[in-house]
C-alpha cells in the first residue's frame, strides 16, 4: 500500500469525503465548518470514480481510519492525485 498521509487540519480546498455506512451518517453526522463535506458510502466509492476530479484534494473520513486508508489507496492507484485520511482532533 502506498504511503497515505493522514491529516487532522484540512486545507479550505479540500474536500471530505465522509465513506461511512449510511447509518452511521444518520446518527452521529460529521460537522464540520470550512470544508465541503460528501457523504460517499464505501460500497458505492468506485461506482462514484468518473464523477470525481482526479485533481481535487480529498480527505477520506471513517470512525477508525481503517476503511479511509483502504479506500485512500484505491483511489490513488485509481489516478486520484491528493488523496489523505482525514481524522480530526477530538
Amino acid at each position: 500500500m502506498a504511503s497515505i498521509e493522514t491529516i487532522s487540519q484540512p486545507q479550505a480546498q479540500d474536500i471530505i469525503l465522509d465513506i461511512r455506512h449510511p447509518d452511521e451518517t444518520e446518527q452521529r453526522p460529521l460537522v464540520w465548518t470550512g470544508n465541503k463535506i460528501i457523504c460517499l458510502p464505501f460500497f458505492q466509492i468506485v461506482k462514484h470514480f468518473d464523477e470525481l476530479d482526479r485533481q481535487q484534494s480529498y480527505l477520506l473520513y471513517c470512525e477508525k481510519g481503517i476503511m479511509s486508508r483502504l479506500h485512500a489507496d484505491s483511489m490513488q492507484k485509481n489516478g486520484f492525485a491528493k488523496i489523505a485520511v482525514f481524522i480530526p482532533l477530538r
